[in-house]
């Protein structure tokens, strides 16, 4: 996992897919992005756009096998739960190939709270939970293939 200011690129340069990123983020409008997926590289690397807004916080632990989430706040924040997925032992739902996903019953280790321009990074072995924001919240969840 890495979390810093997306502005730090010393914390994400060395990532071999960062430079593609930052080039989308320099170059694309936030604000004007229609919510819902963006194209960036095919299923190499894609763009999830959400407007985000309070609800019942969901308690499970997810985590990826085919890709790692950069998770970005652009305006408001949201706070990210997290547990290696080592230590996970309860799991609530099998890995479906299909979504890419696996979702652990475990109790979270640390909770992250990502504001505007925080990005935090999470790779198959981060089991990770967004929580609902307060407020509404635009983020952008890059999803990188591995």
């Amino acid at each position: 996992m890495i979390v810093d200011a997306i502005t730090n690129t010393a914390s994400f340069a060395h990532l071999p897919w960062f430079e593609r990123i930052h080039q989308f983020l320099a170059s694309t409008d936030l604000d004007a992005l229609e919510p819902g997926r963006v194209e960036i590289d095919g299923d190499r690397l894609f763009a999830i756009v959400a407007d985000d807004h309070a609800r019942d916080a969901r308690p499970l632990l997810e985590a990826h096998r085919r890709y790692i989430d950069l998770q970005l706040a652009v305006h408001g924040a949201f706070d990210v739960l997290w547990r290696p997925l080592s230590s996970c032992t309860t799991v609530d739902q099998p890995y479906d190939a299909e979504t890419d996903l696996i979702f652990m019953a475990d109790t979270a280790q640390t909770r992250l709270h990502l504001s505007a321009g925080m990005a935090a990074v999470f790779f198959p072995d981060d089991a990770h939970a967004p929580q609902p924001p307060a407020n509404v919240v635009r983020k952008i969840v890059f999803k990188i293939h591995v």
